[in-house]
């Protein structure tokens, strides 16, 4: 974490502020150095704390944590430039977010992607921002929000589109949100199984996992998951989907996942090495070959930390083109195209620019937005 993405959260007056209502009894010159040099030490910068020199240091050291603990609870957003792609940070220990949650908190989620429109007669990019709140007890009431951030990849700098930014709020019990098919459990002759909703997932899904390799890859390969199933084994381009699905929710535990990246990396076709993700961070790198996709994880809890695939990947399997391998968040106008632009639904071309990376962050919260 840097010193100017921290400042994103809180400004020099906004801190200031915030420490003078909360304290009256030290010496403001020498209590405002110290918090400040409490909370940039426990950011990571070298500079120690100094010592106030009256009394009150306990309500102090309360209140520099406090501003740690509100950044380390929150997905950081930093923009690069208006408008600026939003790269999604982490914004607290990936450990930490296995604990349990306390009626009251959430699960955060937040996936930053990209996907191909016609911009002033242009096929570019738009980024879309895709949040998730999910309740300390599943069964409840999921929050999710749907929109474009404005960040537009592939259009000159010399022209300007103005981006629709209105966000999508929809709420759905237990993950069920309203408008998305339904159909768990319907079963068909030459089905495996009857239908699971892997393509997505609520929480009835992701309670059925269990942290069990031989059994975990075993669904990959054969719980239906599509009505066009035959029952035939599913490629590694479709168990990675369905793998990426459960994970982006951030609700599945430690050994849950786990267990999904070893039984993906266990199929044909797919593999897993030690690497980096697209913007440096170290990973373990889940990759097909026969689609060329690749799912970044944190070496340490399996987190989903970003996904990529090269350009001209279709936005489906190309041998089972009913199965979706994007998101099934936002129908065809959940926040209406950017302003501006036609609605394009053709798959990636070898003419578009290669989209960036999409990035995942989580945190846990205590509000749903």
């Amino acid at each position: 974490m840097r010193e100017d993405n921290v400042r994103k959260i809180w400004s020099d007056a906004e801190l200031d502020a915030a420490l003078s209502d909360l304290h009256d009894d030290v010496d403001e010159e020498d209590g405002l150095a110290f918090a400040r040099a409490s909370l940039m030490a426990a950011a990571g910068t070298p500079e120690a704390p100094p010592q106030p020199r009256r009394r009150g240091t306990w309500r102090w050291i309360a209140v520099a944590a406090a501003v740690v603990t509100l950044v380390g609870g929150l997905g950081i957003v930093v923009s690069l430039r208006p408008p600026a792609p939003e790269p999604a940070r982490p914004g607290a220990s990936l450990a930490y977010l296995d604990r349990p949650l306390a009626p009251g908190e959430f699960h955060y989620a937040q996936k930053l992607t990209w996907v191909p429109e016609t911009v002033l007669g242009k096929q570019v990019n738009v980024q879309r921002k895709v949040e998730l709140w999910i309740p300390a007890d599943p069964k409840g009431t999921w929050h999710r929000r749907t929109m474009w951030t404005g960040a537009i990849d592939g259009l000159p700098p010399a022209e300007h589109a103005e981006v629709n930014r209105a966000p999508k709020d929809e709420y759905g019990p237990a993950g069920v949100f309203p408008g998305e098919p339904r159909m768990t459990g319907m079963t068909q002759p030459g089905w495996n199984t009857p239908l699971k909703n892997w393509l997505s997932p609520d929480a009835d899904l992701v309670t059925s996992l269990v942290p069990d390799r031989a059994k975990l890859t075993k669904r990959l390969l054969f719980d239906t998951i599509d009505v066009t199933d035959d029952g035939r084994a599913h490629s590694a381009t479709e168990a990675l989907t369905m793998v990426r699905m459960v994970l982006e929710l951030g609700l599945a535990p430690r050994p849950v996942r786990e267990a999904l990246r070893d039984a993906l990396s266990g199929i044909d076709m797919a593999f897993a090495v030690p690497g980096q993700t697209p913007d440096g961070r170290p990973a373990t790198v889940v990759g097909v070959k026969d689609t060329g996709q690749h799912l970044y994880l944190d070496p340490a809890t399996a987190q989903l930390l970003a996904w990529d695939f090269p350009p001209g990947t279709p936005a489906t399997t190309p041998t089972r083109p009913d199965v979706p391998l994007t998101v099934p968040v936002a129908p065809p106008t959940p926040v209406g195209p950017p302003t501006a632009t036609t609605k394009n639904e053709v798959p990636f071309a070898p003419q578009l620019p290669p989209a960036p990376a999409t990035l995942y962050s989580f945190a846990i919260t205590g509000t749903s937005g």
